[in-house]
């Protein structure tokens, strides 16, 4: 799995990924039934520049968003992860990597709301140090954050080089075996891919072999 900051021209993903969510699921995440419409206000509202968006990857498909909306004492939390990919600590992953976010953003603290039945999301903010409130059917989680170790900052820029170059490796290797399966693609055409993608794998898998290596020791 590959988790990554999302950037401006992936609003549309986002969208879709919402958009898939069951009522339930919706209910979850918005703390409320909501329509398309509304979901679709929600993701065109979002400021790329100014609010922190994680993407967790299976290849190259989302399977799960992360939030991180600044306040002026604290920041909003949220979560959402695929149905089908639940129970497998991707939310946790999510968890962990969006408060290291939100520390090298020099937030002090955050809070998330949900709605009181959400277990899984109880026990992920619990687990993270958050206090948890509950007043009827909505809970409300939050904690401060201490200022980011050594260990962290290092760690936090190994993760962010790496789940950037293996996304986009798997987009190369993605789009090459999806032409490969076209047998009408022209010669020209299929050479002018091929040499795109030598390239952009000789630039992106070789520029530092040392730490790639330790990295998937």
């Amino acid at each position: 799995m590959i988790i990554r900051k999302l950037r401006q021209h992936e609003r549309g993903p986002v969208k879709d990924f919402y958009l898939a969510l069951s009522h339930e699921d919706r209910r979850k995440r918005f703390r409320g039934i909501i329509s398309d419409e509304t979901i679709s206000m929600h993701v065109d509202g979002l400021d790329f520049s100014q609010h922190t968006i994680l993407g967790a990857f299976k290849q190259a498909q989302l399977i799960g968003v992360a939030e991180l909306v600044p306040g002026a004492e604290e920041s909003e939390l949220a979560f959402a992860v695929r149905p089908d990919m639940r129970c497998r600590r991707i939310g946790t992953r999510l968890m962990e990597r969006i408060l290291v976010h939100a520390k090298m953003s020099g937030k002090g603290k955050v809070f998330v709301k949900f709605p009181s039945d959400n277990a899984p999301m109880r026990w992920m903010a619990q687990k993270a140090g958050m206090v948890v409130r509950t007043d009827g059917d909505e809970s409300y989680a939050s904690g401060e954050l201490p200022a980011l170790s050594a260990e962290e900052l290092s760690r936090w820029f190994m993760q962010e080089a790496f789940a950037h170059s293996d996304y986009f490796n798997v987009l190369g290797i993605e789009r090459w075996e999806s032409l490969a399966t076209q047998p009408r693609l022209a010669a020209p055409q299929i050479r002018k891919t091929l040499d795109e993608f030598t390239t952009w794998s000789s630039h992106h898998l070789n520029s530092n072999p040392s730490q790639r290596r330790e990295h998937r020791s």
